[in-house]
């Protein structure tokens, strides 16, 4: 196998079997040497870029990193194509070489074998590892590579060969060669005046030579100069080292070797040299100013608690070793710098060394420059301009110089990122710094890291309470809460709005939180004087690439509360890995929140702010946006109903054709996909009902023809998409779609579009049946019958028997009831929808039990459930059982009605099918009790009364109070019976349903809507 040897510490040279390899351009040079110094393991695509080029990589910086990977391939491989010498990882490469192989690993070893050698008493055998060291330089290292990396790898080398050059300098003296040494170090000390241990040491090799007169000038000029420049006296040990040549101190007596040499040339009166030469004593250095650059607190500043305390806890820690470094990070205007100043005012005590301030303008084109704030931070401390060093890293030596061994507090406002924060942090563990940016920041020596959320809103009360007065808020007190609700908590708004309302005292709360509720001209109305919360947004804004900005606007064009990472991914038009990464990076710019892992959410006023953003691009972005996520939830909707409901049609006629979406596992993955989904549905459907009824005019006809297909096209399937996501038990939040399904209506009514009008009835017929108000109920059923008949709807038209069949049942008239049930049973015959078929023979089968015919009942379900018709299906299987146990109740058999009632709970349970196992419940208290077992029936009772004030089923309600009335009564406990039986009756009432309240039994409520 070929051997390659790489040189790094002067131009780059590559040897293959000590034949030199073209080594390409410089910028292709730097990515090898990124590998290089890293063997063994990978560098990834951002790592390389960011060594390259640093934070302005090129738009095509990916394909230029492949492109340099592909040509260092063929030169390193040349002739022998299957060595594995640079590798693709990941999204990165890794180089296998061995480091011994590289010129800047043997420094590293030959530097060890020194260390391990001088501390072992062999000082020739060190000074020679160094030697060998030090002869590896052949020019500046790295030499002409472009990029951050081999900047920074250029400075530490240099460093290196400095250090390595006086370790092996320092060796030379031991040994006693002081005379050879004077002009090489006296050649050091002239190219870095700045370094000291140099001067040191060419003190030493002074006065071992002799020389002590020239060795005490040598400090009196390094002295003068280290004043002149930086403005500081010599260290420590420079000091020691001058007042041991003044007293002749025997240690620094030379080897035995050089003393040899210095016979017969020694002076002849060396005390009254030492007191010619000896200088006068130096004036003792000036104090230095202790800096007090905190700005004012707000003086209203007010809530906190929780962040205030472990803010204050991290700055005045006192048994730590490192400096604590805490960063406030959070969205604009959300109260970061009050925090900051309130706490740093708070503890300024503990830091009397003084207290330093900077805004670094992170949100502003230019944000200061971390040279810029060091020269200021300098000059506070007693620095010079004249003195100041000319690049960061001295000066960033010098300020760590200057705080090391002091108490500072530091808080630098604003910051934008960790490139403009690392030279500013200090390094002595007696200092303190107080961070605000709205990125968060990664890769520093973090100590605690806070996220500044929004006002809680009893925070947000008090500042408008203190601001306005306590008797203006308390006149007002539910517009106050609207009004910081409108303000969506962010203390800056609230300021604002308080600021407004304290300026004009006749102004009423309720006028400005009016003002409030248009969300395109809230942002307007959040200005007093200078401040504004769009200016404070606009300047995180700024800070966004173009395709992070993009992605910022165009997520606000639905009205959904979250959004997931698949439905964002549709929302872009991208994949899902590209999404979250947007998301993510707009989550570390604080443009949006991610409470709940893979959610992500607007903050209300930011969302305002993107959409205002949003109104110079095209007019039919915003529907293009809606109609991707549309389209993706109701193709995943239409896969979860294929679970839910197998072999149904509506999930085929319903789908958006070309469309994907999600698939799942099993039914739980998609019902738990449909529960999570849910609202954001429901948000984005009333977003386009909405819209649809505004752009349609009074006529109910779109003007434009192409427009109204779309308009159509976009109505039918916000409909499907609610319908699709009916077979999941959402529990409450069918209330919620009330309002939803009237805009629907109103749209559909508006189009002209009967299809899309019968479906929407349909649903607010399902809202209805839900909320037991049947007549409501029969209104949109009969309704959406005649829609579905005439535009020959054939998959909703067995759905609204089905319905209108229970809600003739729920009114007792059961004749009526058996007749649609037996038309909608045809129809999904027809339809070849088997499990509506069985679903809605079961709800028949019911229907027969209410008309006195239980034993037809039971026959049904017992085909049904010996069919496996309801094999892959929990929820129709725990309906059969439940519907087969009702009817041995109604023929007297109760042993066997509380079999079955009782397996049907066992199902429910395992299922999670909650409001079914609510009818099992009661119905298995009432054959309990009478079988004559209180003691069972009585827990069964209260439970089933507990789960219906859960789920807020009123109906089931008044039932469930009726039979523990019952059972109580046979208790003996008449009293409580009576109250409960009262209740019953008032709710009875207010469903109208007298026949129920009249005897406190009644027809059920809990006949079940054939899926589809």
């Amino acid at each position: 196998m070929a051997r390659l040897r790489f040189s790094l510490l002067g131009p780059l040279r590559i040897l293959r079997d000590g034949v030199p390899l073209a080594v390409g351009y410089p910028q292709q040079q730097a990515m090898l040497a990124a590998l290089l110094l890293r063997p063994g393991r990978v560098a990834g695509a951002a790592d390389l870029s960011d060594a390259l080029w640093g934070t302005a990589p090129p738009a095509k910086a990916v394909s230029t990193l492949r492109t340099y990977a592909w040509r260092w391939r063929r030169i390193l491989t040349a002739g022998q194509p299957d060595l594995d010498v640079l590798v693709t990882s990941g999204d990165g490469y890794r180089l296998h070489v061995p480091e011994q192989s590289i010129d800047a690993f043997r420094v590293t070893e030959l530097t060890a074998r020194a260390d391990r050698a001088g501390a072992q008493g062999r000082p020739e055998q060190a000074r020679e590892l160094l030697w060998q060291a030090l002869e590896l330089w052949e020019g500046e290292p790295l030499a002409g590579m472009p990029g951050p990396f081999a900047e920074r790898q250029r400075q530490r080398f240099c460093e290196l060969r400095l250090t390595l050059l006086e370790e092996r300098l320092a060796y030379e003296l031991a040994l006693g060669h002081a005379a050879r040494c004077v002009p090489e170090l006296t050649e050091l000390t002239t190219e870095h005046p700045l370094r000291e241990r140099p001067y040191g040491l060419l003190m030493t090799a002074l006065y071992q030579a002799g020389r002590s007169a020239d060795a005490l000038g040598v400090f009196r000029g390094a002295r003068q100069l280290l004043v002149d420049e930086l403005g500081v006296e010599p260290g420590p040990a420079l000091e020691e080292l001058h007042q041991r040549i003044l007293e002749r101190d025997p240690a620094l007596a030379p080897p035995a070797s050089e003393v040899l040499s210095l016979v017969g040339g020694a002076e002849a009166d060396g005390e009254s040299e030492r007191a010619k030469d000896r200088p006068e004593p130096p004036p003792s250095p000036r104090p230095l100013p202790i800096p007090a650059h905190l700005p004012p607190q707000e003086p209203d500043f007010i809530g906190r608690e929780d962040l205030v305390d472990a803010l204050d806890r991290c700055l005045r820690e006192p048994e730590r070793s490192t400096p604590a470094v805490a960063v406030l990070v959070g969205m604009g205007g959300v109260g970061k710098t009050s925090l900051a100043l309130h706490v740093a005012h708070r503890v300024r005590g503990a830091f009397p060394d003084g207290q330093l301030y900077a805004d670094l303008h992170g949100g502003d084109a230019e944000p200061s420059r971390p040279e810029v704030v060091l020269a200021n931070f300098l000059s506070a401390m007693g620095i010079a301009a004249d003195a100041l060093p000319d690049d960061i890293e001295a000066r960033t030596a010098l300020f760590r110089s200057m705080v090391d061994g002091r108490r500072m507090l530091i808080v630098l406002d604003n910051v934008r990122d960790a490139w403009q924060l690392r030279s500013l942090l200090p390094a002595a563990k007696g200092c303190a710094v107080v961070v605000t940016s709205r990125n968060r920041m990664v890769g520093l020596p973090v100590t605690l890291q806070l996220n500044v959320d929004v006002f809680h809103s009893s925070e947000a009360a008090r500042l408008l309470r203190r601001a306005i007065g306590e008797a203006r808020v308390a006149a007002e007190p539910e517009a106050a809460l609207g009004l910081v609700e409108a303000c969506g908590f962010l203390p800056l708004a609230v300021r604002i709005v308080a600021a407004r309302l304290a300026s004009r005292p006749m102004w009423s709360i309720a006028g400005l939180r009016e003002r409030l509720a248009v969300e395109w001209r809230r942002l307007d109305e959040l200005r007093a004087g200078e401040l504004a919360v769009e200016a404070v947004f606009e300047l995180s804004y700024r800070q966004l690439t173009a395709e992070q900005a993009a992605g910022f606007r165009r997520l606000a064009a639905v009205d959904c509360g979250e959004i997931g990472v698949a439905a964002a991914a549709a929302m872009l038009a991208t994949d899902a890995a590209h999404a979250e990464d947007t998301l993510e990076s707009l989550v570390d710019a604080c443009l949006l929140e991610s409470r709940v892992l893979g959610r992500y959410r607007y903050h209300d006023l930011l969302r305002a702010f993107a959409r205002g953003k949003s109104r110079d691009e095209r007019t039919d972005e915003a529907a293009a946006i809606q109609d991707r996520l549309l389209d993706f939830l109701l193709s995943t909707a239409c896969e979860a109903f294929r679970h839910a409901v197998p072999a149904d049609p509506v999930a085929s006629a319903f789908a958006p054709p070309g469309v994907p979406g999600l698939t799942f596992a099993d039914l739980g993955a998609a019902r738990r996909w449909a529960l999570i989904e849910a609202e954001d549905a429901r948000a984005l459907v009333a977003q386009i009902a909405s819209a649809t009824a505004r752009t349609s005019d009074e006529g109910g006809a779109v003007t434009d023809a192409a427009r109204y297909e779309d308009e159509v096209r976009r109505l039918r399937r916000a409909v499907d998409l609610l319908i699709a996501l009916s077979p999941f038990d959402v529990g409450n939040r069918y209330a919620e779609l009330v309002s939803t399904a009237d805009a629907l209506v109103h749209a559909a009514v508006r189009l002209g579009d009967r299809r899309a009008e019968g479906r929407a009835r349909f649903l607010r017929c399902t809202i209805a049946l839900a909320a037991a108000r049947f007549a409501d109920a029969e209104t949109e059923a009969r309704s959406a019958l005649t829609a579905c008949r005439e535009v020959g709807d054939t998959v909703v038209l067995q759905q609204v028997l089905n319905d209108l069949g229970l809600i003739a049942q729920y009114m007792s008239r059961y004749p009526e009831a058996v007749a649609c049930f037996t038309e909608s049973i045809a129809l999904a015959r027809e339809l070849g929808h088997r499990t509506a078929e069985t679903a809605t023979m079961v709800n028949a089968a019911l229907a027969q039990v209410r008309a006195g015919n239980p034993t037809e009942a039971v026959v049904v379900c017992r085909e049904v459930l010996d069919s496996g018709a309801y094999a892959q299906d929990s929820s129709g299987q725990a309906y059969a059982m439940y519907v087969r146990g009702l009817a041995l109740q109604a023929l007297g058999e109760h042993g066997e009605a509380v079999s079955w009632f009782e397996a049907c709970l066992e199902l429910c349970a395992s299922a999670g099918l909650h409001s079914r196992s609510v009818h099992a419940r009661y119905r298995l208290a009432e054959s309990l009790r009478a079988l004559g077992d209180l003691e069972q029936a009585l827990p069964h009772a209260e439970q089933a009364l507990a789960q219906c004030e859960d789920i807020a089923f009123e109906r089931d309600r008044g039932h469930a109070l009726a039979i523990l009335g019952h059972v109580l009564a046979d208790l003996g406990r008449t009293v409580e019976a009576h109250a409960l039986w009262e209740r019953a009756h008032t709710l009875f009432t207010r469903l109208d349903l007298p026949e129920a309240a009249a005897p406190l039994r009644g027809p059920d409520h809990e006949l079940t809507r054939a899926p589809g």
